[in-house]
């Protein structure tokens, strides 16, 4: 569900903008392990929404791909976590993850086959995130002391 109509996930662009977490993907090394924890799956969410797969591999979110099955493993996201190593698969065991431009273009070399079955996976990957949503939520809940916000913005829909 979009953020436009999710509101755990409205919370969680919220938090991420106010939290200054957008600039701290710039130095991802540098956050808390629970505001990394929240930059990487916002940025997986947002680049997935924007082109998939294969856009969060080629842009600069590609950095991440090494970690990103680790950070889901921490919130429990234990359903996302097969798609998300079979795109990974996909990609190729050698791609230079760490180098951008290097990892641009062998991401564009991809045959079409390899391109096709990253967005097909791409359907399977987007019935989940809104439990994503929820999973990263209730995770930043119990870590909250490592954010600004006020007491009441950690409260679900249901359980305030």
């Amino acid at each position: 569900m979009p953020i436009e109509t999710c509101p755990i996930a409205a919370k969680l662009n919220e938090l991420f903008f106010s939290e200054g977490a957008h600039m701290g993907l710039m130095w991802f090394d540098d956050l808390s392990e629970a505001q990394g924890t929240l930059a990487a799956v916002w940025e997986l969410e947002q680049e997935f929404y924007n082109g998939g797969f294969l856009q969060y591999f080629q842009n600069s979110s590609g950095d991440r791909v090494p970690v990103i099955c680790a950070i889901l493993e921490r919130i429990g996201a234990h359903a996302v976590i097969p798609i998300v190593q079979r795109a990974i698969a996909l990609a190729g065991p050698d791609i230079p993850w760490a180098d951008d431009e290097k990892r641009f273009y062998a991401l564009a070399a991809l045959d079409r086959e390899s391109k096709s079955a990253l967005y097909h996976l791409g359907d399977e990957f987007s019935e989940s995130l809104d439990d994503l949503n929820l999973l990263l939520f209730r995770y930043l809940r119990q870590h909250r002391d490592a954010f600004e916000a006020p007491e009441e913005f950690w409260t679900e829909g249901g359980d305030q």
